[in-house]
């Protein structure tokens, strides 16, 4: 049903993410989503209704979750997509690679052996810029336009 898969940004597990950030899903609610109404982001999109927004954010944002077992069960070819200062630290991002088969091996002289599984980690990025930067349409359009590669 999916041809190709791009994850931006995302982690795969409630606690992946660093303690400051899930110390900032704790708190987000409706005081979060009146504060945003005064933001740039607010200017840019006028008709979001910011409290409703981050009071269903909060929401979603505080349960646990670990979809380890799904991420394995991904058979389309997936390209993860972090910043170098991403809200999770690199160890995480490592692991959701590994999940999808990469960092196992070796991708040998000729790259026989490379994973289907993509890996980018843009420079000079945050969580909260990277979806912004011309940096992710340049990692990401290749990897959508090359062909779907044939499993081994």
């Amino acid at each position: 049903m999916v041809r190709k898969l791009v994850v931006v940004s995302a982690p795969f597990k409630s606690d992946a993410v660093y303690p400051e950030v899930q110390a900032a899903f704790a708190q987000m609610g409706p005081e979060s989503g009146e504060q945003m109404k005064q933001s740039p982001l607010a200017r840019m999109y006028p008709n979001v209704n910011w409290v409703r927004l981050f009071t269903k954010l909060g929401n979603l944002l505080r349960k646990n979750y670990d979809w380890s077992r799904e991420v394995t069960a991904i058979k389309a070819p997936t390209m993860l997509v972090f910043a170098d200062a991403d809200d999770v630290p690199p160890a995480h991002i490592a692991e959701f690679y590994g999940l999808l088969g990469g960092g196992k091996k070796d991708a040998g002289l000729d790259g026989s052996g490379r994973p289907v599984a993509q890996l980018a980690i843009l420079p000079a990025l945050t969580h909260y810029n990277i979806s912004s930067s011309l940096a992710l349409s340049t990692a990401v359009i290749p990897f959508l336009q090359a062909p779907v590669p044939i499993p081994k």
